[in-house]
């Protein structure tokens, strides 16, 4: 590589050697996938949205439907807080070496009109360790508004498409910067798939929940699918059961970045923040970070 580090990743020097040598072992991402499925309870995060909706919280014009609190939201704050105070969720593997995010960048598609014929958006949201839950949904509103209208980069794809040879010169061009760690910060901030965590939304579209594979293209180390909402009946400590609201989730994590007991206290973090979504409602501690 011709630089160390790269303009959206810091490679990390004090890994164990298990951990150095595992990108080795594993060299593509495609078969360092794990696997995760959790049917998730929703109950006091729809709740936490429909208080807040009726107390007419919302974020930028009032009356904007789009910009009020939602479920997605809940779930990309949990998330994000999630990587805030577990960072090696963060990582991602690029060649045989291992680097460390500084941002939390959020990713997903954002359909124009729920017609088979309406063009997908991508968005692609930065957001910062102590972004609180109002934070975050204000920034995932702004970018979802820009992938409706059609981002800027739009154009130089749609350039690419219509050249001869376009699309073999540009990612063939981006594949030999991007393998010297030499691609155009402008270039990596703007494509979707370098990204933190990768969000696909199916429950918008009524559906249930596919794995979804980690691509070779980007460094997009987790990638999560949300299901259509149903009910089922929980038990609770008490010993009654009632009928409550779920989401399946589907997670899928390049398994080189962190080990097994890591992950374990991630996915029961994000649980318990989706559980408690007012925990989302104050910066996040940063020395609770690891802890």
């Amino acid at each position: 590589m011709l630089f160390y580090d790269r303009s959206d990743g810091k490679r990390v020097r004090d890994l164990r050697a298990l951990d150095a040598i595992l990108p080795y072992v594993l060299r593509r991402r495609s078969e360092a996938g794990v696997f995760y499925s959790r049917d998730l309870d929703v109950e006091a995060a729809m709740a936490y949205v429909r208080r807040k909706n009726a107390e007419g919280a919302s974020y930028g014009a009032p009356g904007a439907a789009e910009e009020r609190y939602s479920l997605f939201g809940v779930l990309i704050s949990a998330a994000a807080r999630t990587l805030a105070l577990k960072p090696r969720l963060n990582r991602f593997v690029h060649g045989r070496a291992i680097y460390q995010r500084g941002d939390i960048w959020v990713s997903f598609i954002v359909k124009k009109a729920l017609t088979e014929a309406a063009d997908e958006g991508h968005a692609k949201v930065r957001l910062m360790p102590e972004d609180d839950i109002a934070a975050v949904a204000e920034k995932i509103n702004a970018g979802i508004e820009t992938a409706r209208r059609g981002a800027p980069d739009d154009r130089e794809y749609e350039l690419a498409h219509r050249l001869p040879l376009g699309k073999v010169a540009l990612t063939r061009i981006f594949r030999i910067l991007d393998r010297f760690n030499a691609a155009p910060a402008r270039m990596v901030e703007a494509d979707p798939l370098f990204t933190s965590i990768y969000f696909a939304n199916l429950g918008s579209i009524g559906l249930d929940t596919p794995y979804h594979g980690l691509y070779e293209w980007g460094t997009a180390s987790v990638f999560m699918v949300v299901g259509r909402i149903f009910q089922k009946e929980a038990r609770r400590s008490a010993g009654a059961a009632d009928l409550r609201h779920f989401v399946n989730v589907k997670v899928t994590v390049d398994e080189r970045i962190a080990e097994g007991i890591y992950f374990a206290h991630a996915i029961a973090l994000f649980q318990r923040l989706v559980a408690k979504p007012e925990l989302l409602e104050s910066p996040a501690d940063l020395s609770e970070a690891e802890a």
